[in-house]
């Protein structure tokens, strides 16, 4: 079968098609980076009905022409040389492609993977690990402020819009400091309370921005709690210039960073041609095997019912 050269015709003739039509949508998929990329999806159900498509016209065409009853097996292999030839041409268009049509084809590609990747990780909700992680992190952060603020000599005390004595300064740095620690513990204590109603909001996603909610809203209790102290200004700016940092410790950031190497880079034309056409040709095996079952002969095709004479002449004379 394979020394036909009825087969080759067929099987070149639709390969090519195959090829030609692979080739037309990574042209697509190019656009469809520059304008939308939210397009590429339906490309890839045009790829996987027009793949079946020339499969199933492949098919029929061969079964045609071939003198012999169509086994699956043959059906099959119909369907692979179609999906190889196909294939190969696609490896071809994917080299002059990157190489000459668009050069920075690959790193788009990387690009628009990652910010799909991050854009899924966004969804999954925040581990125990990555609260306690993030919790450390502020409670840190607002310790250096902290530190920061009874280690500044420049800092001017006043009470009651009097300068204030050494002694004075020290009672409000002790202050601070207590008033930081009790802030800890209650913002702390908040998140990691996870409460039912803001379940949503320990997605990856939304947690940034909800604990940045919830350490100005425990800023805004200790302000109402603590009002008159000469250490509650003091406290404020701490929590508030902490608040701007929170976003370099996002979980959402930091799963990101260490999981993104998951995400296939290709530096090489011919290395990401050679997946791409691996891929396809799976597709093509895949896709083949249904096409091969709704095309090939049965051994014993159900035989039309002719009904002979006598039960003819039975059913006429009652």
């Amino acid at each position: 079968m394979l020394n036909d050269k009825n087969f080759w015709k067929v099987h070149l003739k639709w390969g090519i098609i195959l090829g030609v039509m692979l080739a037309g949508i990574e042209i697509l998929k190019m656009f469809s980076r520059k304008v939308d990329y939210q397009a590429a999806q339906l490309l890839d159900l045009a790829m996987i009905v027009g793949f079946i498509l020339v499969l199933h016209l492949g098919v029929k065409e061969f079964k045609e022409i071939y003198p012999e009853r169509l086994s699956f097996a043959k059906a099959f292999l119909s369907c692979i040389v179609t999906s190889v030839i196909g294939v190969v041409l696609l490896f071809g268009y994917d080299m002059l492609h990157y190489s000459v049509i668009e050069k920075d084809g690959l790193q788009q590609k990387y690009t628009t993977a990652l910010a799909k990747y991050k854009q899924n990780l966004a969804k999954d909700t925040l581990t125990n690990a990555e609260l306690m992680a993030y919790t450390d992190a502020a409670t840190a952060m607002l310790n250096e402020q902290k530190e920061q603020f009874c280690n500044d000599s420049s800092v001017v005390f006043k009470t009651e819009g009097c300068m204030t004595d050494e002694s004075q300064q020290s009672q409000i740095r002790d202050e601070v400091s207590s008033g930081i620690l009790l802030f800890q513990q209650y913002y702390t204590g908040k998140l990691c309370s996870k409460p039912e109603a803001d379940k949503e909001q320990y997605k990856l996603g939304n947690f940034t921005p909800y604990a940045k909610r919830v350490l100005m809203e425990t800023l805004t209790s200790y302000i109402e709690q603590n009002e008159g102290k000469a250490s509650t200004p003091f406290v404020q700016e701490i929590v508030q210039k902490t608040n701007e940092e929170l976003p370099s410790i996002d979980p959402l950031d930091k799963r990101f960073e260490e999981t993104k190497s998951h995400v296939p880079r290709y530096d090489k034309n011919g290395q990401y041609a050679a997946v791409s056409a691996m891929m396809y040709l799976l597709y093509g095996m895949f896709f083949g095997l249904f096409v091969a079952m709704f095309n090939y002969t049965s051994k014993k095709p159900i035989e039309e019912f002719v009904p002979s004479e006598n039960e003819e002449t039975e059913t006429t004379n009652p």
